[in-house]
C-alpha cells in the first residue's frame, strides 16, 4: 500500500514530478544565461561608424597645374570613412588661395569633407575672413554652417549669416558667394544693411 497525501496523490509520484520540473527549469535557466546578449542599436551604430583610419594634427596642401598652392586644410583630427567617401574634421582651418589678392581663411568647430574632397562643409561657429589689401577692405563672415566648393570658388549657407567690413555690416538668412575675382554675392530672406557714415576729412 502506498502512502498518500491529504489530496489523495501518491507521494512518490509527486516527488518525481517536482524533481523533473526542477531539472527542466535549471536547464532552461542555464541555456538562457549562456546565450549571447542582443546588441543594442547604439552598439550597432557605433560599430558601423568606426573610421577606417584616424589622423591627428592633419595637414594637406592642394596645388594647381603650375604647382602653386591652391588650398590648404589642417585639423586637430581627421577620421576617414572609406566606404562613405567622407572625412570628419575636428577644429578645421582652411586657406583658399586666389589668383589675385589675399586668400580667404576659414575656421570652424568641426567639418566634413565630401564628394572626393570637392565639398568641404564647415559647422559650428564658422568664420570666413579675408584680409584687406590695396584694393579691398577686410571682410569677415560668420555663420553656423558654410559649404565650400573650391574648384568652383563658390560658398553658400542656408543659415543666418553676418558680414562685417570695417564699420559696415550686413545680416541675412542665407547667402551664395562667388569669392574669387570678380567677387559677387546673393543674399536670401530678410536682409539688414548698415553703412557707417563716412568721416569728412577737414582741409
Amino acid at each position: 500500500m502506498s502512502t498518500r497525501t491529504s489530496a489523495g496523490t501518491p507521494l512518490g509520484t509527486s516527488r518525481q514530478w517536482l524533481l523533473g520540473l526542477f531539472f527542466i527549469a535549471s536547464g532552461l535557466l542555464a541555456l538562457w544565461q549562456l546565450r549571447p546578449a542582443p546588441e543594442s542599436p547604439i552598439d550597432q551604430i557605433e560599430r558601423a561608424r568606426l573610421p577606417d583610419y584616424v589622423v591627428s594634427r592633419f595637414s594637406a596642401v592642394e596645388t594647381d597645374a603650375a604647382g602653386r598652392p591652391n588650398r590648404r586644410l589642417v585639423a586637430d583630427e581627421l577620421r576617414q570613412y572609406v566606404d562613405e567617401d567622407v572625412s570628419e574634421l575636428d577644429q578645421p582651418r582652411m586657406t583658399l588661395y586666389q589668383a589675385e589678392g589675399e586668400p580667404w581663411r576659414a575656421r570652424a568647430e568641426n567639418g566634413l569633407v565630401l564628394e572626393g574632397g570637392d565639398e568641404v562643409r564647415l559647422r559650428g561657429a564658422v568664420e570666413l575672413t579675408r584680409a584687406g589689401d590695396a584694393t579691398h577692405r577686410e571682410t569677415h563672415m560668420a555663420s553656423e554652417l558654410i559649404r565650400i566648393w573650391h574648384k568652383r570658388t563658390y560658398a553658400e549657407t542656408d543659415q543666418a549669416v553676418r558680414i562685417r567690413s570695417e564699420q559696415d555690416w550686413l545680416t541675412a538668412t542665407g547667402m551664395r558667394l562667388w569669392y574669387d575675382a570678380p567677387m559677387r554675392a546673393q543674399f536670401d530672406g530678410r536682409v539688414h544693411l548698415f553703412l557707417a557714415p563716412q568721416q569728412v576729412v577737414q582741409p
